[in-house]
């Protein structure tokens, strides 16, 4: 009988590990899908702009929906997919001294919520007062 007893707890406990183990597996890939689609979407909006020759660099990627991202390694994801498709970087050709320390998810949200224009506003002046620099 201890050993059915034994037997039974046993598959019970296997199943319920499975059926968690399955849940965390099912979260994960939604999440990194979501995360794709998120990426794939401001990527399309941008080179939708960049087609129409509307705009690019810092104002291209606050229109096309680069706040919506939801961290740094996104926002790069997005930049090495449109520098991937032969655009230039969109941060332009300094990117790696005017950017560097800086958090990008900080600094386009604050660009989004003071509607910044990058057209008319030197980005070092969006880098300071969003205190994105670390």
């Amino acid at each position: 009988m201890t050993n059915e007893l034994i037997i039974g707890i046993g598959g019970l406990l296997l199943s319920v590990l499975t059926y968690f183990a399955g849940v965390w597996r099912t979260e994960k890939r939604f999440a990194a899908e979501d995360r794709e689609t998120r990426v794939r979407r401001v990527f399309e909006e941008y080179m939708k702009l960049r087609r129409a020759n509307y705009t690019g660099g810092y104002d291209g990627l606050q229109k096309s929906g680069i706040s919506t991202l939801r961290s740094n390694e996104e926002i790069q994801e997005l930049i090495n997919l449109i520098v991937a498709h032969g655009e230039r970087h969109p941060l332009g050709p300094d990117h790696a001294k005017v950017f560097d320390g800086v958090d990008l998810r900080k600094f386009f949200l604050y660009a989004v919520e003071k509607q910044v224009n990058f057209l008319k506003t030197p980005v070092e002046d969006v880098i300071r007062d969003s205190g994105a620099k670390t």
